[in-house]
């Protein structure tokens, strides 16, 4: 979990936001990543301090490791080498695995929480090819009015109503300037309570987030017989 900024104004981790334990179909540990926030994981820093909260999860028992922010994309590696369970750190990691999925005359839609921030080398962490052009398309909320709040940590009361409809928002946007998208994945860990809303102003399309990554492995990670007719 990042750092929250020492400000004021109440962030709630809503139902559906990795952050809020009743997303999960599973037992969930938190560890908070001291002075892990916002700007310095845009930034790739602190390492050896993510390493650290993973692998004191893993003693404690985790079988999973995630975090709530896709950008921590940047730490997927040094994670991976560092413990001996599966590590989905973002969101992005489905990027390939969706775009790979799409008819040829398709485009993936990204949703993320800053565009900026976003850069090709982090893309390319993920498995997507360099080559992949209007394959992938990607949309920022930086400068939504209620997003600075939830996204980023700053100052002032969230508003999830008005959240969620810049989210819905945006992503109508994307689809109207390119009809060509067949999939929308959301980056953020804050934007899974917003997959069906979005899923419904967009004409239905799939739509994937944090909780489709994870709940995928813990499918494969609890198998359970299989009843129904013979």
């Amino acid at each position: 979990m990042l750092d929250r900024l020492p400000v004021p104004g109440i962030r709630p981790y809503i139902p559906g936001d990795t952050g809020n334990a009743t997303t999960w179909s599973v037992p969930v540990r938190y560890k908070t990543v001291p002075g892990l926030t916002v700007p310095r994981i845009f930034a790739g820093e602190m390492t050896s301090a993510v390493v650290q909260a993973a692998t004191e999860l893993v003693r404690e028992g985790a079988q999973l490791i995630t975090c709530g922010c896709g950008y921590s994309i940047r730490y997927q590696e040094a994670v991976r080498a560092a413990v001996d369970v599966p590590v989905f750190l973002s969101s992005l990691l489905l990027a390939p695995f969706l775009e790979k999925t799409l008819p040829a005359n398709k485009a993936l839609g990204i949703i993320v929480a800053d565009k900026s921030a976003l850069t090709q080398d982090m893309l390319e962490m993920t498995g997507l090819r360099a080559d992949i052009g209007r394959r992938v398309v990607v949309a920022g909320l930086e400068d939504t009015p209620a997003g600075p709040a939830l996204l980023k940590g700053e100052g002032g009361d969230a508003d999830i109503g008005a959240f969620k409809t810049e989210v819905v928002n945006a992503a109508v946007a994307l689809q109207k300037d390119r009809p060509d998208i067949g999939m929308l994945l959301l980056e953020c860990g804050d934007l899974p309570p917003y997959a069906a809303a979005v899923q419904q102003a967009t004409d239905g399309i799939p739509v994937f987030d944090y909780t489709s990554m994870v709940e995928f492995f813990i499918g494969g990670l609890i198998r359970r017989p299989f009843t129904g007719l013979l």
